[in-house]
């Protein structure tokens, strides 16, 4: 008993979310999860980061094949130490519950930046995000000689201000330890410069710009790569870590949804277009030299489907076009933006989570998510994988009541009409819209009658008219005070005892002379207290889950048989896609990811009209598609139809065909 009894207690503790696990703690969860289900799971090593930590992964389902699997991946920037305990309890939650399993694989990867995230643990804190491999980010002889320094010996970097004729910022009227940029256009001048706490070490004249390390992981993914910043190095997956990650996901085409835990919120927030250089789907315009062809004009713009068709009446029968095809014969370039069909589910699903967060009591009135970054794995995986690419924000810090709500009861907050449908907003009435509208300050530009018009013909949603509102008050108050500031500043007093703020200390520096140390310590805005970690996994994790039930599921759902005489008969096959989802997305479709699906025909008979191997092409949720062909024989036979997908695996059907 004493021999098995520390393994025991080990088991018990093991899986507790009462505290934040390093590197060595990530490693022995996910070891300890494999013991109690070996059967089921893996462990790979993906990589080895340039500081020496194993980039592990977690499979689950390992004893299965020919099904469709989930990628999730957390923490990519490693300064988000709530991500990694995501990733941790969705691997305890999908291997509690034989449901996520039965037909599903999962692969998740909760450390893959472990050089960073050990960033949280050391004795001086800065909001690392960068791996130990080595960059000279000032081009000079040496690297990592010019990083942070913890002057007043606090533990902490934060920032340091300096009285000058050239500064750019001055303080806060409303709070003296906020400093905001000085209004230029307003005939304000900056008093004071802010750098980074350290000294010039290398005596180049700049502060803490060849720090520790050098690659982001979390902006080092192909789409967009942001080649300007140096943390993001010299090309994608120059860094081991983002490079075994693409090689795994490459090796595995049955991936065929992606989760991201960290800074961004798909879930919450939809992803963004605007973006220059869109190629959208939407609004295609033909090449003169085609259009001439076409016998349309130039200067108009034309759905993809449009495009498609116009190419299918000026070639022979059988040629096959997809948006991808289309794009390379147009010379259109890389899609940027969302295509608008794939923004449809985002959008309702993005409405379906915020009611269930309202169910489940949650406080929606939180800073708003980051936008996804450029070179991030959640952007990678939805324009490059073609696949459904859902990222979720775990922490965001509680917006302060003054934001929130107005002194006269009667008065409706931002918040409460962003959570509105259309229907709810209508039933308000003109009166209460044209209250909340005149409390907000935007009565001059749109009437209640003005804005019910729009509702009513889907020109804006209640959450699209906050959003302007919000805009609106942040142009207006940004420089005073930003509503980010007064959040964090009342987060810091409600948790952490007014010490998420290092007050402003006068110190002696070297170079600069007098200066003050102080600001908001790091990870306050993205790693709550441990007694809350428990919690907030527990109620937001579980629509991850839920997710899961909108993928495509396709199968035969019924044939036909027509005895044309002489031996030959016509075979319809009927294929349903029985998820909510299409397969494939719609940036799936354009860009030829993922593997396609193919119905095939064998048996022992002379196909006269089809061929044997016939793609099914694009299937939207919860449809039928009809497949025929035209075939001989002289006997009865039987013969097989297969749905054959690298990423949804087999199905097989034998048909009585002939006689």
């Amino acid at each position: 008993m004493l021999i098995i009894m520390p393994s025991v207690i080990f088991s018990q503790n093991a899986f507790t979310f009462d505290k934040y696990h390093t590197n060595s703690g990530v490693r022995e969860f996910l070891h300890e999860l494999r013991q109690i289900r070996s059967d089921q799971i893996k462990l790979h090593t993906l990589a080895t980061s340039p500081g020496g930590e194993p980039v592990t992964l977690i499979e689950i389902g390992a004893d299965k094949t020919d099904v469709p699997a989930i990628f999730a991946g957390a923490n990519f920037e490693g300064n988000m130490p709530l991500a990694v305990e995501g990733a941790l309890k969705l691997a305890k939650m999908i291997i509690d519950s034989a449901k996520y399993t039965s037909y599903l694989k999962w692969y998740i990867l909760p450390l893959p930046n472990p050089d960073a995230a050990k960033g949280f643990f050391e004795d001086v804190k800065y909001n690392r995000s960068v791996n130990d491999f080595s960059i000279n980010d000032d081009a000079d002889d040496s690297v990592n000689e010019d990083g942070y320094d913890d002057l007043n010996r606090d533990g902490l970097i934060t920032l340091m201000r300096k009285k000058s004729m050239e500064g750019t910022h001055i303080i806060s009227h409303k709070d003296t330890r906020i400093m905001v940029k000085a209004d230029i256009d307003n005939a304000e001048r900056g008093k004071y410069r802010l750098y980074t706490e350290g000294v010039d070490n290398d005596g180049d004249g700049e502060y803490n710009e060849d720090g520790e390390g050098g690659i982001n992981p979390g902006i080092t993914f192909p789409h967009l790569f942001p080649a300007d910043k140096k943390e993001a190095g010299l090309w994608p997956g120059q860094s081991p870590e983002v490079y075994g990650i693409m090689k795994f996901i490459y090796d595995h085409p049955e991936i065929i949804m992606v989760y991201t835990l960290g800074s961004s919120d798909f879930c919450i927030v939809p992803p963004k277009g605007g973006r220059k250089g869109d190629t959208s789907s939407d609004k295609v315009k033909i090449p003169a030299r085609y259009a001439r062809m076409f016998g349309v004009d130039a200067s108009e713009t034309f759905t993809m489907d449009e495009v498609i068709d116009m190419f299918r009446e000026h070639v022979p029968d059988g040629e096959r076009f997809t948006p991808h095809t289309v794009a390379n014969i147009l010379g259109l370039g890389a899609a940027v933006n969302p295509i608008k069909s794939d923004l449809d589910f985002y959008e309702k699903f993005s409405g379906e989570y915020k009611k269930y967060l309202k169910s489940k009591k949650f406080n929606l009135s939180r800073l708003d998510p980051q936008p996804a970054k450029n070179g991030s794995f959640e952007l990678w995986a939805y324009y490059h994988l073609g696949v459904p690419s859902f990222s979720m924000n775990l922490f965001r810090v509680p917006k302060t009541d003054e934001n929130n709500k107005t002194k006269d009861p009667g008065f409706l907050s931002l918040d409460e009409v962003r959570d509105m449908d259309s229907e709810e907003f209508l039933k308000l009435g003109e009166k209460k819209i044209n209250a909340f509208l005149k409390y907000n300050n935007a009565t001059e530009k749109y009437t209640a009658a003005d804005i019910v018009e729009m509702v009513k013909s889907g020109k804006t949603t209640p959450e699209k008219l906050v959003e302007m509102l919000e805009k609106l008050k942040e142009s207006e108050k940004e420089k005073i005070f930003s509503q980010k500031d007064k959040a964090l500043l009342a987060w810091s007093e409600k948790e952490w005892d007014g010490n998420g703020f290092a007050d402003w200390q006068k110190y002696d520096h070297p170079e600069l002379g007098e200066v003050e140390i102080g600001g908001f310590i790091p990870y306050l805005e993205t790693t709550p207290k441990p007694v809350h970690i428990d919690s907030l996994l527990d109620i937001q994790l579980p629509w991850l889950l839920h997710l899961t039930e909108k993928l495509p599921r396709i199968a035969f759902a019924d044939e036909k048989i027509t005895d044309l005489g002489a031996g030959v008969y016509k075979l319809e096959l009927f294929v349903e896609n029985n998820g909510y989802l299409p397969y494939p997305i719609a940036m799936g479709q354009r860009n030829n990811q993922p593997a396609p699906v193919v119905v095939i025909l064998e048996g022992k008979f002379e196909l006269l009209e089809g061929i044997k191997r016939e793609p099914l092409g694009p299937i939207g949720g919860n449809q039928v598609k009809k497949i025929s062909w035209l075939l001989r024989t002289k006997k009865k036979i039987d013969i097989s139809a297969k749905i054959e997908s690298a990423v949804l695996g087999e199905t097989i059907k034998y048909i009585n065909i002939g006689g």
